[in-house]
């Protein structure tokens, strides 16, 4: 890669950034125009589409890294690796959730929580588009903010430097911005969440010797049991959501300091 100076570095990740934002400008008063729900999935999946064509043109734009190698899969270990840290983050967090005297139950299926207002078409095909939906959103994600946006900054940056960018991007386009209500509880609901998660996915890129296919394994877990196992938690407590995010991702983190993945 060629040797930039200051913000030219950051350049890219600032369109991707504004892109999401052009998206939700025009993707959220569309959803007026529907009153069943598979449009909406149909819409969402685009938009990832979108981000996900783009951070490949700046990939290979910015020549941060070839598209074969950033595909490339550098151990089925590492994918499993992924896996793994996404059962031990959900163990940990509704554990902890549980013994903090949070109420757990199950509801119907599938878990369509947010989009209650709607109709469906075929609760199947509903089902099996925001399935899809989720899944190549957390690719898309994946590959934008962690293959692009932090390979990037930590060529020039370094490691440290990079994940925090990253992960600063990677929160911010997770705000819908045109949605003035939506960003509050956002803020108070989400937002930890999003950037425990982002440190802990660009660390874990790290580790893995930037096996993206690591990465996408977890995030990818993580989305798929949100929408297939219809989980209610009630917690007993103001604090309790941050108490489990905080704890489950520090003892991830430090599991994953002990590994002896990369020397």
């Amino acid at each position: 890669m060629k040797t930039e100076k200051g913000w030219r570095v950051f350049l890219g990740s600032f369109l991707l950034l504004i892109l999401s934002y052009l998206i939700y400008f025009f993707r959220y008063p569309m959803w007026n125009f529907f009153t069943n729900i598979e449009p909406i999935f149909v819409f969402s999946f685009i938009s990832y589409f979108i981000i996900f064509v783009a951070a490949l043109l700046l990939l290979k734009k910015d020549s941060v890294m070839s598209l074969s190698k950033i595909f490339q899969n550098k151990g089925t270990l590492m994918i499993l690796m992924g896996l793994i840290f996404a059962v031990i983050y959900l163990a940990l967090w509704y554990l902890i959730s549980f013994v903090l005297g949070s109420e757990i139950e199950f509801s119907s299926f599938p878990n369509l929580t947010g989009f209650e207002s709607y109709s469906v078409f075929s609760l199947p095909l509903a089902f099996c588009l925001y399935l899809l939906f989720s899944v190549f959103g957390a690719f898309s994600e994946e590959v934008a903010y962690r293959g692009y946006v932090q390979t990037r900054i930590s060529k020039k940056y370094g490691t440290i430097i990079g994940i925090v960018v990253s992960t600063l991007f990677f929160s911010l386009q997770h705000i819908h911005v045109f949605q003035i209500n939506w960003i509050s509880q956002f803020l108070q609901n989400q937002l930890l969440h999003v950037v425990l998660f982002g440190i802990f996915t660009g660390y874990l890129f790290y580790k893995s010797k930037e096996n993206i296919w690591s990465v996408v394994a977890f995030h990818i877990l993580l989305n798929a049991f949100s929408v297939t196992v219809p989980i209610i938690v009630t917690h007993s407590f103001e604090f309790t959501f941050y108490v489990a995010e905080i704890i489950s991702f520090t003892v991830m983190i430090l599991l994953l300091w002990y590994l002896p993945l990369r020397k």
